[in-house]
């Protein structure tokens, strides 16, 4: 999915790239942070507990949300994306659960009625833009591959 480039417009390949710079820039502070953190062990474990735990809470507090009136699946996925930033497992549900989404999507706009296709457009792009924005907030690449293992691995 992030490597299919050819199948959208120049101009949203560019505005990514522009926005990956920026990006970069913003959170440079947090990427700093955590290759401090994890150059300590005792940090770096009392680190990595207490993202699992805050992000199981949000993943928690999702699925009781889920049933009521509101964003329990977003509190979820908010929740899962925590995890992610410091757990293997979860970068690959995430990950799996973006694909899915996808072919969702991809179903959608071409079988699905007028405000459905609207709706799989802004979906995609909404979904796309958080994941970018998670990917740079923890120092992992969207479009990239990084040249080194990812904290915590």
């Amino acid at each position: 999915m992030d490597g299919d480039t050819h199948e959208r417009p120049d101009a949203v390949v560019r505005a990514e790239a522009q926005q990956t710079d920026e990006g970069s820039h913003r959170f440079r502070w947090f990427r700093d942070l955590r290759t401090w953190i994890h150059a300590r062990p005792g940090l770096h474990l009392f680190y990595k507990v207490l993202v699992g735990i805050v992000g199981g809470l949000v993943v928690v507090i999702g699925l009781i949300l889920v049933p009521l009136p509101g964003p329990g699946w977003l509190v979820v996925f908010i929740g899962l994306t925590i995890l992610a930033s410091e757990f293997h497992f979860f970068h690959r549900i995430i990950t799996w659960l973006r694909a899915q989404l996808h072919r969702f999507w991809d179903w959608a706009k071409a079988h699905g009625p007028r405000w459905l296709r609207r709706a799989a457009d802004r979906g995609k792009a909404d979904v796309d833009a958080a994941h970018a924005d998670a990917h740079r907030s923890t120092g992992v690449r969207a479009h990239q591959r990084p040249n080194r293992a990812r904290p915590g691995h």
